[in-house]
């Protein structure tokens, strides 16, 4: 008995084929390709987010022989041909071609039949119905808010821990693009996050501008006095009305002439203990305080140890950094560092360590990471909020609903297939 689909198409989206492919969710009886060979699906492959054929490293057996290739997936066939793939040697690995709808026979760029295989008569309108209505439906927040407590736990758990991870390495990936533009230099690069860090959410720009304004060299000749190394950063940051005191000091020219508009700064809806001057008095007391060796941020030490070093110590004439404020200093850049060495160096290790430290570490209390508790996801450190952080940034807002392990169990809840076509 045959499934006559009622949804065109062009209402189809790649992205849901990529998910019915992945989850085998079709009807799998007698699968064959549109040439009338059998298929077997032995492992569908790894999804491929970069250049190339969609899923790598597929293993089937078609007719009978055993291949193993790249599977690639379109809505109509035709799309291999409108995308140039015939042209593309990277797509003649591809082993079988996944469309929902077969209109044309498709080639290699060596002019050999790419096997092929239909799905438009093995899935349901219901179930295509019932991924574009998770995906279209009108929220107040997530897509899923209406049906995520049906999830299970331990899938809350699970889905919110792999983005936390995938977050660290994410931005630990940008910390060695910053290391790759300060030419192999991890001081120089350790500097800008630090001084990033410090911008928190509002002044990151600013921060950035000013770490180019003033680079370490120079945090280096006045590091060792505090009242100078303070007016020369806030000189840069065209912030010097705030310095208590202008020390006799000659700014070089090469120096000042980099100086940023102080309109960068934001301080509107802002605290006064996270006044953009506030946070670069306390980064240059920080770095009289450290001597301007900033190289224990890339070192394994107890959570302990990092919070200590961002005390201010033996001063009144500075606002004191708050315990809020450090632990956000330690997740954002303390952690990101610590992955972004063990990457470099191949040394898993550090990733460890600063996973241990959100572990450690409290969950942090912002309106985001509210919405998610309320909806009963795990709050219990900030390994879970960064992880919420994550999933709101990089899946909930974008509505990656079928790459979510959250979005996939409730789509599993119903049944996925129809009859075998005849």
């Amino acid at each position: 008995m045959t499934f006559l689909l009622s949804i065109r198409a062009k209402k189809v989206k790649e992205a849901v084929l990529h998910y019915l492919w992945q989850q085998q969710t079709f009807n799998r009886e007698a699968l064959q390709t549109t040439s009338g060979q059998s298929i077997t699906v032995q492992s569908v492959g790894l999804l491929n987010t970069n250049a190339g054929p969609d899923f790598a490293m597929a293993r089937l057996q078609i007719g009978e022989l055993d291949w193993s290739g790249s599977v690639e997936i379109h809505v109509k066939a035709s799309d291999w041909q409108r995308h140039g793939h015939q042209h593309d040697p990277a797509y003649d690995r591809v082993i079988l071609h996944v469309v929902w709808e077969n209109d044309q026979d498709v080639f290699r760029a060596d002019d050999t039949l790419v096997p092929t295989m239909e799905l438009k008569s093995r899935v349901s309108s219901a179930v295509i119905s019932q991924i574009c209505s998770l995906l279209e439906r009108d929220q107040t927040f997530i897509p899923c808010e209406h049906l995520v407590h049906h999830v299970p736990e331990i899938i809350k758990m699970a889905q919110v821990e792999r983005v936390a991870i995938q977050r660290l390495e994410r931005r630990a990936n940008e910390v060695l693009k910053t290391l790759e533009y300060q030419q192999g230099d991890w001081s120089g690069t350790v500097y800008q996050w630090l001084l990033k860090g410090f911008g928190f959410k509002i002044n990151q720009e600013g921060m950035q501008q000013l770490a180019q304004a003033f680079p370490l060299r120079w945090v280096r000749k006045y590091a060792h006095h505090t009242p100078s190394l303070t007016y020369a950063l806030l000189h840069q940051a065209g912030l010097s009305k705030y310095a208590d005191s202008q020390p006799s000091i000659i700014i070089p020219t090469e120096v000042s002439d980099r100086q940023i508009n102080s309109s960068v700064w934001k301080y509107s809806r802002t605290r006064p203990t996270n006044f953009p001057h506030v946070r670069i008095q306390q980064l240059a007391y920080l770095l009289h305080q450290w001597s301007a060796d900033i190289t224990w941020l890339l070192r394994i030490h107890p959570i302990a140890f990092y919070r200590n070093q961002f005390n201010l110590k033996n001063t009144s004439s500075v606002t004191p950094i708050g315990v809020g404020s450090i632990d956000t200093l330690i997740i954002n850049t303390v952690a990101t560092l610590l992955t972004a060495h063990g990457l470099f160096h191949h040394n898993d290790s550090y990733h460890q360590h600063a996973w241990q430290c959100l572990r450690e570490l409290k969950a942090e209390n912002n309106a985001s990471t509210r919405k998610y508790v309320a909806l009963g996801f795990p709050n219990e450190s900030a390994l879970d909020t960064q992880g919420m952080l994550e999933l709101n940034q990089t899946y909930c807002t974008k509505k990656q609903c079928l790459s979510c392990g959250i979005g996939v169990a409730i789509l599993k809840k119903e049944p996925l297939f129809v009859s075998s076509p005849s």
